[in-house]
């Protein structure tokens, strides 16, 4: 692999990355309302008022659409592994802040870690944080195997959100009557994701695994 592809390569990952995040954000609910216009993180917190998850006539994992955040926190350091380690440490504390915004809200977070519904995702954002954290000794030692790793990241923190995401929709135009779609916070999301997990298989096929991976210096 050039050095020339291998900065394309990087600069993709990031942009992808970046797109990701706004879509994130963006809303996941498309309709004109703007009632409506829900993204992924308001969604874990707003849906649990639907009348089929109050009465167990949708069993659903709503922690689920907080974990395409939890994964681009984490994804993020590692990312930049080959980067100089301010921006290491830097792109740690990016990661760290996306995990901490996983959290439950006060006064939730007081007993977050034993209650249920809540415990699961203060312990992925914890998680999360900790793993930011550690990516900066860790992510550069992972040499050759990185980019397979990544992938194997993107899919458990994508699939699941993506999955849960279609179970809900249903629901959602039951209680609304009307026809409601993927709004473009969704698409975008995905996209970006998609874009980020092609790159990182082109780029595990573009250097073979070996045992002997040149870490990079500080």
């Amino acid at each position: 692999m050039t050095a020339g592809w291998k900065r394309y390569a990087q600069v993709g990952l990031l942009a992808a990355w970046g797109i990701a995040l706004v879509g994130y954000f963006g809303p996941w609910v498309g309709r004109r309302a703007a009632a409506l216009a829900w993204n992924a993180y308001d969604l874990f917190d707003l849906l649990r008022l639907l009348p089929e998850i109050e009465t167990g006539a949708l069993s659903v994992n709503l922690q689920a659409l907080r974990l395409p955040l939890v994964g681009l926190a984490v994804l993020l350091p590692v990312l930049l592994a080959d980067a100089s380690i301010l921006w290491r440490i830097g792109s740690a504390l990016v990661g760290a802040g996306l995990a901490l915004a996983t959290l439950p809200p006060y006064p939730e977070i007081v007993s977050a870690w034993h209650t249920p519904g809540w415990r699961v995702p203060f312990w992925w954002g914890v998680g999360a944080m900790l793993a930011a954290g550690i990516a900066i000794w860790i992510a550069p030692r992972l040499g050759r195997y990185r980019s397979w790793l990544l992938l194997a990241w993107l899919s458990i923190t994508t699939l699941p959100a993506a999955a849960t995401f279609a179970r809900l929709l249903p629901a959602l135009r039951t209680l609304h009557a009307a026809p409601l779609v993927p709004g473009w916070g969704f698409w975008v999301c995905m996209g970006g994701l998609g874009c980020v997990a092609m790159l990182l298989w082109i780029q595990g096929l573009a250097t073979p695994l070996r045992l002997s991976d040149k870490r990079p210096s500080n």
